[in-house]
This record gives structure tokens, sequence and C-alpha cells, in this order.
């Protein structure tokens, strides 16, 4: 039997758009996140239910971040908040002025209705109110149970190099919350059920990184590692352990394989 390296991938996921003039992320009130969906709207996890006064605990997996295209009054929770990527104080506690990066708490927004993420209008400490041009980013940051689908079995995979197929990349027009252009990458694997459908890992990164990620799966294949697989992306409690996600400034990975 030929050997063969194996490489193990496992979900982070990562939404970011551009407001759509309400309080809800990724649509209108009936709108729910999705794992499986199209590149442009998918999150790649799904934040369980809670209501806006509950522990902090409840935000352990994911942050949720608004940067403000300008400033109306009373926009953001009054609350001695500071600017979530300098550090640095607001120059105006409740109104956001353009460039403000602002993290959201655990009473700023709940979910509701299956995974449904809505924002808390701002009043007094608590809130923020989306203006239809301000950017916001849903990210998850470690492997935690507030965010499906950690511990099933859609969450990591494991797959041998020599059914690696290629690298394609695609179109994808959000940038990251410090103001990094972001790209995505697809890596398709012949699927491990044998089924027509390829086995595929999208990662979003950088941009300008689609060479460096071809150099990486090149190298991988030639890894000749036969006694343990190589962990390429993937979360623990508390959060990154891989050696790409600084080179490649991977911030989404999303693992979509072959129904089992």
């Amino acid at each position: 039997m030929s050997k063969t390296q194996y490489v193990i991938f496992g979900n982070k996921g990562f939404l970011a758009e551009v407001s759509a003039a309400d309080q809800e992320v990724a649509g209108g009130s009936a709108t729910s996140l999705t794992v499986d969906g199209t590149l442009a709207t998918d999150a790649g996890f799904l934040p369980i239910d809670h209501a806006h006064d509950t522990a902090s605990t409840s935000t352990d997996a994911y942050n949720i971040i608004i940067k403000a295209a300008g400033g109306t009054t009373g926009d953001r929770a009054n609350d001695n908040l500071t600017d979530f990527a300098t550090g640095a104080a607001f120059a105006a506690a409740a109104d956001p002025a353009a460039g403000d990066v602002t993290a959201l708490r655990a009473k700023d927004w709940d979910v509701a209705n299956t995974n449904q993420v809505t924002v808390i209008t701002a009043s007094g400490a608590v809130g923020y109110d989306i203006q239809n041009t301000d950017k916001l980013w849903l990210e998850q940051v470690a492997a935690h149970a507030t965010a499906l689908p950690f511990g099933t079995i859609s969450t990591q995979i494991c797959l041998p190099m020599k059914n690696f197929i290629g690298a394609d990349q695609v179109a994808y027009a959000q940038e990251y919350w410090d103001g990094t252009a972001l790209d995505r990458t697809v890596l398709s694997f012949k699927s491990t059920v044998g089924s027509a459908t390829d086995d595929t890992i999208i990662l979003t990164h950088t941009a300008g990184k689609y060479k460096e990620i071809c150099a990486m799966m090149e190298n991988l294949a030639n890894a000749n590692n036969y006694d343990d697989p190589i962990t390429v992306f993937d979360l623990d409690s508390s959060g990154l352990i891989t050696q790409f996600d600084s080179t490649l400034g991977i911030v989404g990975c999303f693992v979509r394989s072959a129904a089992k």
C-alpha cells in the first residue's frame, strides 16, 4: 500500500457585509445565518440563540465588529467603549466617527429564531444603530459550543494529499475590520467517499496570497510526513492552532464535504 500525506482543516466562521439598513446580520428580519450557502452570504457557522442580557460567555466563540462609515447622534452605546482596532478612547462616546471600529458586547445583540443575529438598537449603555453604509464582521475566534457546528461531524476534515485537485480563486468584495484587503481561494479534493461531489476547503485570507497558498499545497504534497497528519488550519478553545494563519492571513475556513 502506497503512503500519502494527510492534512487536517477545521472550520473558522467568518462573515463580512455592508449593512442593509436594518439591525439583522446577513439580511432581513426573516433571514438566518447559514453554514452551507453562497460564497457571498455564508457565515460558515451558526451562533446559538441567546438573549442580549446573557453573560459575556455567550460570545466566547465569536466577535461582532462594526466599522462606521459616518456618524449620527445616538448610534453607539454611551458606555466608555474603546476602538477595537487601536485601543484608543472614542472621540465621541455615542456618536461614531467615520472609521471607528466598535466590538459589540453580549448585551449589544441577541440571537433568536434559529441563528438570526439582531443588533440591539442603541439606548443608553446598550446597543448600536447600524447605518446602511457601515461595515460589519461576524468572526469566529475559538472552538466553542456557542458556535455550531462545533462538535459535529462537519467541523473538521482529514484529507489525503493524493486527492488534491487544485486551487481556484473566487471573487470576494469584502475587507477585514483592520482595513486589510481579502481574497478567497477554494481548495478542491476528490471526495473521500468516491462521489462526483468534491470535498472543498474555502479559505478567506489576505489579498494577493494565492501563489503562497499554491506553494503551501505543493509543500504539503511533498512533506513525506507519514507518521502524523499535518494540521493546516483549525481552532481550539483559545484560538488558532496553526502556523499558516499568520503567514497567509487566514480569517475564515469553511469545510465543505460530500454527503457521507
